[in-house]
């Protein structure tokens, strides 16, 4: 034993050996440390792949608003209910007995009588109707010839005598064409609700003969438009099987046409509006319009999200050229709102003060201005005559946000069911949806229209104006 050590006392700790556990220690904190770091790594590389992965939005908010109005109906908002139905509306009575607690089986003290109204569908079931035609062969031109009643679809007759009617056929293509739901899932529903199997062919064809015969009344709504005095125009991307195509927007105050073309060119507008409409047509900023010479009015809405984009990306000095304009655009739109407020004179004299301010928002183009505020005064400089067009005609919008509402049906369409595999399917979409949706804003069903136009092989233009109105 090494001397000055005493029984039973540890021996000294080697310098080297505290070292070396204390750089242990450290080392196992450190390895803890990267561990977490590792599986927090982890966890935003899957967040960052689940995100790639995930559609996003078209247009997505940079900047969440704070809720300026509380949701629901607001304080002093006149109930909304269903009406009460009168005795004669009743179709049967059913006696609900309560004779003694549920709970506790106690009989109940101060019985009374209530009522309740429940309002439901009866049993569908589909109505199936024989047609006995007479049929012959024409003495002078030896011509086979049959009778027709207005309730047939089709003058299919042998093996392909038994079809379906005007009402099945009709509903489908409105839940199609205007609701935007695809083929199959009409058919499960149809089988689900109706008990009716049909495959998803039956009704694409019988929806080709349906907007055969409604081409009369599609060329009625097409010259109504061209008689507008207000158009808005708007397109989004659609697809023709592998081909990349447009689908077009062209509505008035009543009338709504929809167009699919393989063009996003000024060939389209000009086709859709005719050589002789003299009215205003309210467009975005796409080029395509700008050889059109038709009055116009410039949608201030895209202008101003133009504006607010680059107020966070030009620089600072630029910053209050672009807030300027922006103000300017937001003073005109108010005071259109106010029209009614002023005087002839004292409104012109408004209207004249924001023309020279524009005027002036031009001139005073810094020299130093950036490419991206260069561009920015250059569209405004471009289509100047265009932007306060609403100033001086009462029915002109500042905005084309009527077209883009318009637009979001055929949006809705292009995302749960998709666009056209075919040219003919896609001309069959544009007529049909643009008698569907120009009925509802007419305050018509497409259903009697429909009725109409199956009750002939070949039906004459109905005017939209001559349906029946809802009750």
């Amino acid at each position: 034993m090494p001397t000055g050590f005493l029984m039973g006392s540890s021996p000294p700790l080697c310098p080297g050996c505290v070292e070396r556990d204390q750089e242990i220690v450290r080392l196992k904190a450190r390895i803890t440390d990267l561990g977490s770091e590792v599986l927090r790594l982890r966890q935003e590389i899957e967040d960052l792949r689940r995100d790639n992965n995930r559609q996003a939005a078209r247009f997505r908010r940079r900047k969440l608003k704070k809720r300026r109005k509380k949701p629901g109906r607001k304080n002093g908002h006149a109930a909304d209910v269903r009406p009460t139905p009168t005795p004669d509306q009743v179709d049967r009575i059913v006696d609900v007995p309560c004779a003694e607690c549920p709970d506790c089986h106690a009989p109940l003290l101060d019985p009374g009588l209530v009522v309740q109204f429940q309002t439901d569908l009866p049993p569908i079931v589909p109505l199936v109707t024989q047609f006995n035609i007479e049929t012959g062969y024409c003495s002078c031109c030896r011509r086979f010839c049959q009778g027709r009643h207005p309730e047939q679809t089709s003058d299919a007759i042998g093996a392909a005598g038994n079809t379906l009617g005007p009402v099945i056929l009709t509903m489908a293509a409105e839940l199609k064409h205007r609701l935007g739901v695809p083929y199959r899932r009409i058919c499960d529903f149809f089988a689900t609700y109706y008990d009716l199997h049909v495959c998803p062919a039956t009704f694409v064809r019988a929806e080709q003969r349906l907007a055969d015969r409604a081409r009369p009344t599609y060329q009625l709504l097409l010259d109504a438009l061209r008689q507008a005095h207000v158009v808005h125009a708007d397109e989004t991307g659609w697809r023709i099987g592998r081909v990349n195509a447009w689908l077009w927007v062209f509505s008035s105050k009543d009338t709504t046409i929809y167009v699919i073309r393989t063009s996003r060119g000024s060939d389209v507008p000009l086709e859709m509006l005719g050589d002789d409409f003299d009215g205003y047509l309210v467009v975005d900023g796409l080029k395509s319009y700008d050889v059109l010479t038709v009055a116009k009015g410039r949608c201030n809405a895209h202008l101003l999200r133009r504006c607010k984009e680059l107020t966070d990306s030009v620089p600072p000095k630029e910053q209050a050229y672009v807030q300027r304009l922006s103000k300017l655009l937001q003073r005109a739109i108010a005071l259109a709102q106010r029209r009614e407020q002023y005087t002839a004179d004292a409104y012109a004299r408004r209207v004249q003060h924001l023309e020279d301010r524009l005027d002036d928002w031009l001139d005073r183009l810094p020299r130093s201005a950036g490419a991206d505020l260069d561009r920015l005064a250059n569209h405004v400089a471009a289509h100047r005559g265009e932007w306060f067009t609403f100033l001086h005609d009462p029915e002109v919008p500042p905005t084309n946000n009527h077209a883009e509402h318009m637009l979001r049906p055929a949006v809705i369409t292009r995302k749960i069911g998709g666009c056209n595999k075919t040219l003919l399917g896609a001309v069959v979409h544009g007529i049909l949806s643009s008698l569907m949706v120009t009925c509802k804003r007419q305050g018509k069903r497409f259903l009697d229209l429909a009725k109409h136009l199956w009750s002939s092989s070949d039906p004459p233009a109905l005017p939209l104006a001559a349906l029946p109105s809802p009750s």
